[in-house]
């Protein structure tokens, strides 16, 4: 614990990367092990057993969440991806980011391009989304990301705006 507090104190922040060694120790490792735990807090205690997976006191969970550790890194990181489109849009009028694009040093482009394959994903069976390593999108993600009038298929969308144009001319 005292090496994660160490940690947060020099970058900012408690989301240590999974390798990460700390002055010799796997603190990566020590606090993906404490993310389990806490999960196991809602898992019987048949299910933990089987699991090998002892639940979290609620004073270790206080002690991690007063230094803000995610109990949830992939929901947090997505979170702070559709926190920088939402900027993107305002400052820009528009949610279809270049692929290449950067904001605040986290590749967005990139990022609104997986949003759009796992959109596609919606359809597919789970086989197909396993080959394609693709998961599938939520309804409250797909409607957050259309509540900012994101283009799932940008081509198809080009193609209807410069018909129009052409119609127009």
């Amino acid at each position: 614990f005292g090496l994660l507090q160490a940690f947060r104190e020099r970058a900012g922040h408690a989301n240590v990367p999974y390798g990460h060694v700390e002055d010799g120790e796997q603190l990566g490792r020590w606090l993906q092990k404490q993310r389990t735990r806490y999960k196991a807090r809602g898992l019987s205690e048949a299910e933990r057993k089987r699991l090998s997976a002892s639940a979290m006191s609620d004073e270790e969970v206080e002690r991690l969440e007063a230094l803000s550790v995610a109990w949830d890194v992939l929901a947090e990181q997505w979170e702070r991806m559709f926190g920088l489109l939402q900027a993107f849009r305002e400052r820009a009028g528009h949610a279809n980011v270049p692929y290449g694009h950067v904001e605040d040093g986290e590749q967005l482009g990139r990022w609104l391009q997986k949003q759009r394959t796992r959109y596609k994903a919606r359809g597919l069976s789970e086989a197909e989304r396993k080959r394609l390593s693709a998961s599938a999108m939520s309804d409250e993600e797909v409607e957050r990301l259309e509540a900012l009038s994101v283009a799932w298929d940008v081509l198809a969308e080009q193609w209807e705006r410069m018909f129009g144009l052409l119609q127009a001319f």
